[in-house]
């Protein structure tokens, strides 16, 4: 039974494998966005400098403010974003939960480690 299978499988024509391959290929490249990996890397690197940035910018404010006002400032920061990332040439209109939840992670991060360095000086 073994030996019949695998001459099937020999004789198969190279016609329709790759017809099968191609089908495989055109299904890859659907599933993939029209973006290339690099424009998607930098898309990256511009979500997460902006994120930090803001986020650093938000631990210093908190500070020199005072600390009643620490968490205010964070949302006041993280809202800010939205209209900034149009202006880096990122798409909003594509972003889903998991996109917000990481800008609004990163940005909390910067804040709060920040923030908390600038509360315990070097003794």
């Amino acid at each position: 039974m073994a030996k019949a299978k695998r001459k099937v499988a020999s004789k198969a024509n190279p016609k329709t494998v790759s017809q099968k391959t191609d089908k495989k290929a055109d299904k890859k490249q659907a599933q993939t966005p029209q973006k290339g990996k690099q424009a998607t890397h930098v898309e990256g690197i511009k979500k997460t400098l902006l994120a930090s940035m803001l986020g650093i910018t938000g631990g210093l404010l908190s500070y020199y403010v005072g600390a009643s006002y620490g968490i205010f400032i964070f949302i006041v920061v993280f809202y800010i974003q939205r209209p900034l990332l149009p202006r880096l040439q990122i798409d909003v209109k594509e972003y889903q939960l998991k996109d917000w939840f990481y800008t609004a992670f990163m940005t909390f991060a910067f804040f709060f480690v920040s923030w908390t360095i600038l509360l315990n000086p070097p003794a």
